[in-house]
């Protein structure tokens, strides 16, 4: 494995040396919902003077802890983050015996370390690349069937301290109308259809910045080329 992004600003520095920011970024949590006249309504408490919305990840703690009338759903924090009012706070695994916590001051961190490469963060990606005959073979027909997808390529990486994920990075034909959302779709279904258990981030090839974009394409051999293309 290979490759630092260097930090680029202030705030780039702040979220390198705070792991626990990537570690939240890719967390997936429980929450209660209710149905209201006013729309969806989510578990509430008080932290100090910030009224906070609650989160779980252990099943049993929040089914413990469930009001009558509230629904279980899973979403990513991120996801959850974006439906918050700006000045609600998150409190996840108030069970816990060190519960997380996400001051409204602390969102747009949280929503920067989430994406696929946040700027400043440490990232290592696997040189040579990682065959996966099941996934590639259930995405291949999709695939094989759109034009514009150009190439695919297959790897592992890793963004500071959180989990280690398969990487898809997917060249398409710009001017090939939809084969950007194919080749998404079509790895986004296959990891369904195989019942994928390794976490998994897919990105198109124009959206990886360098010097990591440099390293994938010198490093990592694609694990498909479209018939009359070349390396």
């Amino acid at each position: 494995m290979s490759g630092e992004s260097p930090a680029d600003s202030v705030e780039a520095l702040e979220l390198a040396l705070n792991p626990l920011v990537f570690r939240i970024a890719d967390s997936t949590v429980l929450i209660g919902v209710k149905a209201t006249d006013r729309g969806p309504e989510l578990m509430y408490t008080d932290v100090g003077d910030t009224v906070c919305a609650v989160a779980y990840t252990d099943p049993e703690e929040i089914r413990r802890d469930l009001p009558d009338g509230y629904r279980l759903f899973q979403i990513t924090v991120p996801d959850l983050l974006r439906r918050l009012h700006p000045g609600c706070g998150l409190l996840i695994g108030p069970r816990a015996a060190s519960p997380l916590m996400v001051m409204p001051y602390e969102r747009e961190a949280v929503l920067a370390a989430s994406v696929p490469f946040p700027a400043g963060a440490p990232i290592r990606i696997k040189k040579h690349g990682v065959p996966h005959r099941a996934l590639m073979a259930a995405a291949l027909p999709r695939i094989e069937a759109e034009p514009g997808v150009l190439r695919v390529y297959l790897t592992r990486y890793q963004v500071a301290d959180a989990r280690m994920k398969l990487l898809v990075v997917y060249e398409n034909d710009p001017a090939a109308e939809g084969a950007d959302a194919t080749a998404a779709d079509a790895f986004v279904d296959a990891a369904a259809a195989i019942e994928l258990a390794d976490p998994m981030q897919v990105v198109a090839l124009g959206d990886v910045p360098e010097p990591f974009l440099g390293m994938l394409l010198k490093d990592v051999p694609p694990a498909y080329v479209r018939p009359g293309l070349t390396r």
